[in-house]
């Protein structure tokens, strides 16, 4: 909250899942993004792990965006079809009101 106060652009919150890019410290609850998204205007992003299979909570919570480096460079089809299917996953998603 200080962050936002300050004027941050966004804050991360993370890490969701096991992540092969970072060892993962400080493991997050996907109900700090629905928290942050009724309390706060700033985006948050959630990071951590995050692949095609298993962001749909995320977004579902109020993630206004997904850090997925490695769910975009080690998807089985391919960087392309990874972000094509994070981008159709984010499309369905109703939009969480600020």
């Amino acid at each position: 909250m200080e962050a936002a106060d300050a004027g941050a652009d966004y804050v991360a919150f993370g890490a969701f899942f096991a992540s092969t890019t970072k060892a993962v410290t400080t493991p997050a609850d996907p109900e700090i993004l629905q928290w942050w998204s009724d309390v706060m205007q700033v985006p948050c992003v959630a990071i951590g792990g995050i692949t095609v299979e298993n962001c749909k909570p995320l977004i579902a919570a109020g993630a206004d965006f997904l850090a997925v480096s490695g769910g975009v460079w080690s998807y089985k089809d391919g960087p392309e079809a990874a972000v094509r299917a994070f981008n159709e996953l984010c499309a369905k998603a109703p939009a969480t009101p600020r």
